[in-house]
């Protein structure tokens, strides 16, 4: 496959295409937008892609896993069964104007950061984030159905108005996040009460 540098071609704007490169170890991808593009069975894995703008594009069985982010925005996007372990999402921006909420579909997240990242109104379906970092995450609004939270630290989030019923694993300490409007399943339930050494028969 084609690194994705010579299908660039230098250039800073992509539109509408469909691309299917990689990025190689530590290579760095920078200040480029793609706008309505599809990535497809490429692998970025412990690439750089720094000041990058994505906008209604999609990843598809894309590898990202060890990909650090640093000032790069997702803005309305969709990821469908991505690969993204250890993944350093908490360096995404956090631009003035909030971009519009992403999909995440079958993806690998486990051992990702996503602290402090702003996540509003996002949509998870079907995916693993065993072991996941969302201390100060903002999921305000979120929808978490049938996800694998095994082992997620979660401390300081905005889990406002966020949806967690048909999730699973979590054990979440209402004291130290926020909270109100949160739906949660009986499952679910008992991860909000192993905090208080309360158990469910």
């Amino acid at each position: 496959m084609s690194g994705l540098h010579e299908l660039l071609a230098g250039r800073d704007l992509v539109e509408d295409e469909e691309l299917r490169g990689d990025l190689a170890e530590q290579e760095r991808l920078e200040g480029v937008t793609f706008v309505g593009c599809t990535v497809t069975g490429s692998v970025w894995a412990h690439a750089v892609v720094a000041r990058c703008r994505f906008e209604d594009c999609s990843f598809e069985g894309v590898d990202l896993s060890g990909t650090r982010l640093p000032d790069t925005v997702l803005d309305g996007c969709r990821l469908v069964d991505v690969r993204a372990l250890g993944t350093a999402w908490s360096s995404l921006a956090r631009p003035t104007i909030p971009p519009d909420p992403s999909t995440w579909t079958g993806c690998r997240l486990d051992l990702g950061s996503f602290g402090g990242a702003d996540l509003t109104g996002a949509r998870f379906e079907r995916c693993s984030l065993v072991e996941a970092d969302l201390d100060g995450v903002v999921l305000r609004g979120a929808r978490l159905d049938d996800c694998d939270l095994r082992g997620t630290r979660v401390i300081r989030a905005d889990l406002r108005e966020a949806d967690l019923r048909g999730s699973h694993g979590y054990v979440l300490d209402a004291r130290d996040n926020e909270v109100a409007g949160l739906q949660v399943d009986l499952v679910g339930a008992v991860g909000l009460l192993t905090p208080f050494g309360i158990e469910v028969g």
